[in-house]
This record gives C-alpha cells, sequence and structure tokens, in this order.
C-alpha cells in the first residue's frame, strides 16, 4: 500500500487537535482522529485514541474485526480514565476512524464525525456513518443532506472516545480490489466539501500526495475554520509520506 498525508490547523485556530497515524514497516493499518472541538485537552485524546489504536493492532498478525472492536474499547477506556483523574482534562474526546489492510479485505473502526471513503472504478462509497445529530435528522427524514451541511448544531455529536465508561464502535469489513483508493479525513474537511467535490479530486489523474494537498486547500478556501486532515492509502507497494 501507499499511504500519503497532510494537516493543518486552518484559518481560525491556533492549535491542531487532529491526530493522525501512518503505518510503519511491516504495519497495514492507518487512522485519523479528531479532538472534539470546546473540550478541554482534545489534542491530548486524540493522540491518546491513536497511541492505543496503534498499540494493539501493531501486535496483530492478520486482520481481524474483533480487535479493531477491541482498540476501539481500549482506546476510549484509556481516553476516560485520564480525563476521570486529571480535572484539567474533564470531558476530553475525541473522533476515530481506522482502516485495516490485508489482501483482499478492508476493516474499518469508526466513532464520532471523522469519515472513511472508499473510490472505486470512478464510484466513491461514503464507507462510514456520522454519529451526530444532524445524521439522525437525516436518517429520519427531518432535514436534507444537504441541509445538514450548514445547520446550526453540525457540530453535535452523538457518540465519541472518551466522555463515557464504554462505547460503541461501528466495525465493518470491505472487499479489497486493486484500483481501489481510500480516505480518511475529520471534518474540517467534509464540512466543506461535497461528496461529489471529494469524488472529483480522487478520481482525477494526479499523483496521491498533490489529491491530499487539493483537497486541504480547496477546505482552506472555502473558509477553513477547523483543523484539517486528510490521509489517502492506494495500490499494492509500500511507501510512506
Amino acid at each position: 500500500m501507499k499511504f500519503f498525508c497532510a494537516t493543518d490547523v486552518g484559518c481560525v485556530r491556533t492549535l491542531n487537535e487532529d491526530t493522525y497515524y501512518m503505518p510503519q514497516e511491516g504495519e497495514s493499518f492507518a487512522a485519523v482522529a479528531d479532538g472534539m472541538g470546546g473540550h478541554k485537552a482534545g489534542e491530548v485524546a486524540s493522540s491518546m485514541a491513536v497511541r492505543v489504536l496503534k498499540e494493539i493492532l501493531s501486535a496483530e498478525r492478520s486482520v481481524s474485526e474483533d480487535r479493531m472492536r477491541y482498540a476501539f474499547s481500549r482506546a476510549n477506556r484509556e481516553v476516560y480514565l485520564e480525563s476521570e483523574k486529571d480535572t484539567g482534562k474533564k470531558g476530553m474526546g475525541t473522533t476515530m476512524t481506522a482502516l485495516w489492510f490485508s489482501s483482499d479485505t478492508v476493516v474499518m473502526g469508526h466513532v464520532g464525525d471523522s469519515r472513511a471513503y472508499r473510490l472505486r472504478d470512478g464510484d466513491l462509497l461514503r464507507a462510514s456513518t456520522d454519529h451526530s445529530y444532524v445524521q439522525e435528522l437525516v436518517k429520519i427524514g427531518a432535514i436534507t443532506p444537504e441541509m445538514a451541511r450548514t445547520h446550526p448544531q453540525r457540530n453535535v455529536i452523538t457518540r465519541s472516545i472518551g466522555p463515557w465508561p464504554r462505547v460503541e464502535a461501528d466495525v465493518v469489513s470491505f472487499d479489497y480490489q486493486k484500483g481501489d483508493i481510500w480516505l480518511l479525513c475529520s471534518d474540517g474537511l467534509t464540512m466543506y466539501l461535497e461528496d461529489e467535490d471529494i469524488r472529483k479530486i480522487l478520481a482525477d489523474n494526479k499523483p496521491l500526495n498533490e489529491k491530499v494537498t487539493d483537497l486541504i486547500q480547496m477546505a482552506l478556501d472555502a473558509g477553513g475554520a477547523d483543523n484539517v486532515t486528510v490521509l489517502i492509502a492506494a495500490g499494492e507497494c509500500e511507501a510512506h509520506e
């Protein structure tokens, strides 16, 4: 696999609460986490969650839904316990979305409103479902997906890592095919870009690292009020940048 990632603090904030993980030698997983804005120590929560995920998955020899689920559970527990023992971190939390690759399978773990996408043969699949208040409104037909992007409560998260002793992660397996392009991103991207915008950039005939740059720049040009992180995974050979 080839992995490319970049993050930007954005045009408004002074602190980047996003954390990402790029696989090291022998590893085949990646993750993006977004410390919850408005909560104390969001950057601590996101970095802790990613660290725990790395510790657990790097010890495994084969891709497993059970181990992905356990990694999210452990990450939640450790972030929660840290927030309970330190009043300065009380209530901290984070989203986290991770992908774990084998030769024919991709296991996704997901909590929050960071997202995972897959581009295959020019078609874009949103692999994750936002755990957010506006997504619940979309689900019941109260608002449209277009309205959700500008809804005043679009930042209200209904499920995240850290604020509660337990959390249920969405863990789903997908088939992997040569030529697939996978994207992980924080909501600093998706609050500004429509899925079709993302599809066009991913489908463009450009190097993967330039696609990462283009996605981030598009979000910044549209306002960039939040941290934005973009990670792309594709191909079959080993390369990390």
